[in-house]
């Protein structure tokens, strides 16, 4: 062992519900380094933080920390000696304030006990500057947009003043101005020291602060390497076990059927705005978080308030709730797929027939030989990796959650789709499979309106796109030529 390695994992393994997740896992983490992690979905990345932060326990082989045995209990056991875990999907009481988050078990008092809210108040507002936020030490969290959180869940980590700190895709939902905040935070804190296992599914980030990538197949690291001698390439091929090549999913295809139109919806967060949408394209909406991309697919979906004219298949049609879209035959995939898209209690099988159950009743009874077949040919199709489909969907990584949602709106026989963020959170591999049904979905007849805040992603997959900026459309792009990403970020930013 070095003489600056502050964390070592000696044959760690892992199993729940029979199925092994980790499996004979070996690292040594050094000072004052970033140590990338990166896999596909299912990998064992998220588990593997988690029982360094204390959250699941390892059933086998052990870690050490500075040189001592190193077992917590717990997460406050493991913040006690240091060690802090900014997660992706956010752990911040949304009733309570940016200052009350940050200072949560952690409160500053004066006599007698009382709160020392001057000092808490001044030192949050420090945390902002420094991370150069657009929010107040008083605002609800509630109130704050996802990438706001975010930001909110990175600065209380950074406050705590932790030795060791996991970022689990700190930037899958930030815009990219935090993200170089961010890495800047990450640069000052390794010039101190503090080790950093910072989980990504985006390669293109690793440049600005990996010192070593260690990648994770089915639980196994498959290798450990220094990033300057290294290339994305060789990293997607430990991943994945083959090359991916996302130019396949280009196409040069002229679209002509008319199945959705939008004139000059506006709502409080949107300017007019006015397009189509044919039958069997995708149409990519690009623009800097808050923009107004995913106040635009609420709007036409009913969830927002908003003003226009809406037509499906030339047929003005009057959408003012989800239910009311869903009846024309539109599905929306959210952002948030924990909280808005799935029932996470239920299994996989409940998830995906949950709109559908008045097609297997038979007799006053529910045909369950019915449900469990549409259910299961679903998993194997989709390709959902689990013991089964009575699998709890909690315990299912991103990319097979965001599967069971998109399962779902198939089996409900949509014909429009909205995808916001489809592939947030999830690995190469993972982005191929969706990238497969999206294109599937559309080959069948399908229309898909998707907002990404990755712009390969939206070059990848899209054959138009759509620019928006401030709650305004700035530029409709058809030629494929033009969908690159120098001429989207311009646009986004408003450089000529």
């Amino acid at each position: 062992m070095r003489d600056d390695t502050i964390l070592t994992l000696h044959n760690i393994s892992k199993q729940f519900f029979g199925v092994s997740v980790l499996t004979d896992i070996n690292l040594d983490i050094r000072a004052g380094e970033v140590l990338c992690l990166i896999g596909e979905n299912g990998a064992g990345k998220s588990t593997l933080c988690k029982i360094i932060a204390g959250i699941y326990h390892n059933d086998t082989g052990e870690m050490r920390y500075r040189g001592e045995p190193y077992a917590p209990e717990s997460v406050k056991q493991a913040q006690e000696a240091g060690i802090g875990f900014i997660h992706q999907e956010l752990m911040l009481v949304p009733q309570l304030t940016v200052l009350e988050n940050i200072f949560l078990g952690a409160e500053k008092r004066l006599s007698f006990g009382r709160m020392d809210w001057k000092e808490m108040r001044g030192k949050t507002q420090r945390i902002i500057d420094e991370l150069e936020l657009d929010i107040k030490p008083d605002d609800l969290i509630a109130d704050l947009s996802i990438a706001q959180q975010q930001m909110v869940e990175i600065a209380k980590a950074i406050f705590s003043e932790y030795k060791v700190i996991i970022f689990d895709e700190p930037t899958s939902s930030i815009s990219r101005k935090n993200t170089e905040v961010l890495f800047k935070i990450i640069r000052q804190l390794k010039e101190k020291g503090v080790v950093m296992i910072y989980i990504s599914h985006r390669l293109e980030e690793f440049k600005y602060i990996a010192d070593r990538v260690t990648v994770l197949r089915d639980g196994c690291v498959t290798g450990t390497l220094h990033y300057a001698q290294t290339s994305p390439e060789e990293i997607v091929r430990l991943m994945v076990g083959r090359d991916v090549d996302f130019s396949k999913y280009q196409r040069k295809a002229d679209f002509h059927e008319e199945k959705l139109r939008v004139e000059d919806l506006h709502s409080k967060h949107i300017q007019p705005i006015s397009f189509t949408l044919n039958k069997g394209e995708i149409l990519g909406f690009a623009g800097l978080v808050g923009a107004g991309r995913t106040e635009v697919l609420r709007a036409i979906y009913g969830a927002d308030e908003a003003i226009g004219k809406i037509y499906i298949d030339q047929q003005e049609v009057r959408i003012h709730s989800p239910e009311e879209a869903v009846k024309h035959k539109i599905g929306f995939i959210t952002e948030d797929r924990k909280s808005q898209g799935l029932v996470l209690g239920m299994s996989i099988r409940e998830n995906i027939t949950l709109p559908i159950l008045t097609r297997f009743w038979r007799n006053f009874r529910l045909d369950k030989s019915k449900e469990r077949e549409v259910a299961e040919d679903n998993r194997q199709k989709l390709r959902i990796v689990s013991k089964d489909q009575e699998q709890q969907t909690k315990t299912l990584s991103g990319g097979n959650q965001q599967k069971v949602i998109i399962a779902r709106w198939l089996e409900s026989g949509v014909k429009i789709l909205f995808f916001d963020e489809p592939t947030r959170g999830i690995d190469i591999g993972a982005k191929s499979e969706i990238y497969d049904l999206m294109r599937q979905f559309t080959e069948n007849g399908g229309s898909i309106l998707m907002v990404s805040s990755d712009l390969p992603e939206l070059i990848t997959i899209s054959d138009r796109v759509i620019v928006m900026r401030n709650g305004e459309k700035v530029k409709e792009i058809r030629e494929r030529g033009e969908i690159n990403e120098e001429n989207l970020m311009r646009l986004m930013i408003g450089v000529e």
